[in-house]
């Protein structure tokens, strides 16, 4: 189904007299049939800049994304989970002799817990 542009109207989403929508009501309302409550329009922005940092985007490229003029700022929305920073050492650790022997590497899933759970009580 094609979106039908109004000629008279710059914005590609817009109501038939070619005025915006309010996607902050219409967001809002959705949160409320949702049930979300802890929620605001600057959570996407949150979810959308540590989402690209765990897929390994570096910060810099959020940063251009974002449109923030520093990193500082950038990197108050890209903090990592204790989970995805677990994982990134494993990642790490598994291609090291160092730390564990060939034999030793993790493999599975259920290895890989073992090994978070005891970065984690380390940590």
């Amino acid at each position: 189904m094609a979106i039908q542009r109004n000629p008279k109207s710059p914005y590609v989403f817009c109501k038939k007299d070619g005025e915006t929508y309010s996607f902050r009501k219409t967001f809002e309302t959705a949160l409320k049939k949702s049930g979300i409550l802890d929620a605001s329009f600057h959570t996407l922005r949150h979810t959308f800049a540590s989402h690209l940092a765990m897929s390994g985007v570096d910060l810099n490229t959020i940063r251009e994304l974002m449109r923030h003029k520093s990193l500082d700022m950038t990197q108050r929305y890209a903090h990592l989970s204790k989970d995805h920073k677990a994982r990134a050492v494993c990642v790490l650790a598994s291609q090291m002799d160092t730390i564990w022997t060939p034999d030793d590497k993790v493999n599975d899933d259920e290895e890989f817990e073992k090994v978070v759970s005891q970065i984690s009580i380390a940590a």
